[in-house]
């Protein structure tokens, strides 16, 4: 679960950043499925809003479609692990921003994505107008997010990690991590529904919209900024 872009009451900044390092350290099949669907989309230059330690990056720095990948995370914490990971991958058009993603408003950019960020945002319809504005004609923008079903499926999930990293030394923590993230009862854990009427109102156009991933229990779109 990517970190928060900015400072909210149901998540403190520093719950991201003690957060930084497991994250890091831990991404098993079921979460790389979602960052290697969403990379299918982006292209040129890409804004990662709530980008956490910039997973995705590693994905799309051998993309030949791929100009430039921007990070932005209000973890401090966060943006200094991608920032690492990022120095590693050797490429000058990648960097990651501490920022809010509110604070980008005045750059523009090909394509968006956002994964497992907008549960924790203060004003996801004030946020979501930042990344329409920031998106160039007829970009493309990937948001995924958890539904109410996740706290439902924990177990389940659980079960898949387990089974799948059963020798991580970090496994038993990360889990622990991000069922208390997922069972905060203060998180905007939303229906799919509900979110594409959002977007909609925002101006953006549904291109496609799923719940295949974490046994149900993710809302992934692709949305489109028509002309």
């Amino acid at each position: 679960m990517s970190a928060l872009q900015a400072s909210h009451e149901s998540y403190s900044v520093n719950e991201w950043n003690d957060y930084a390092h497991l994250f890091a350290y831990v991404t098993p099949s079921i979460q790389l499925a979602i960052y290697q669907e969403a990379c299918n989309h982006l292209y040129d230059s890409v804004v990662d809003c709530g980008s956490g330690t910039a997973k995705i990056a590693s994905l799309l720095v051998d993309n030949p479609n791929i100009t430039s990948y921007t990070g932005v995370d209000y973890s401090e914490e966060m943006i200094a692990v991608a920032n690492w990971i990022l120095q590693k991958l050797q490429r000058s058009n990648f960097q990651a921003l501490h920022k809010r993603i509110e604070e980008i408003a005045d750059q523009q950019y090909a394509s968006a994505v956002s994964i497992q960020s907008y549960y924790a945002w203060s004003n996801p319809e004030l946020t979501l107008q930042v990344i329409f504005q920031v998106l160039k004609p007829e970009g493309k923008f990937v948001l995924a997010s958890p539904n109410k079903t996740l706290p439902l499926k924990l177990n389940e999930l659980a079960s898949d990690l387990y089974k799948e990293l059963i020798a991580h030394p970090y496994l038993e923590a990360y889990m622990d991590y991000n069922r208390k993230l997922a069972e905060n009862t203060e998180a905007n854990f939303i229906e799919m529904d509900d979110l594409i009427k959002q977007v909609q109102q925002v101006g953006f156009h549904v291109e496609e919209c799923h719940q295949r991933h974490l046994r149900g229990g993710l809302n992934f779109l692709v949305l489109s900024k028509r002309a």
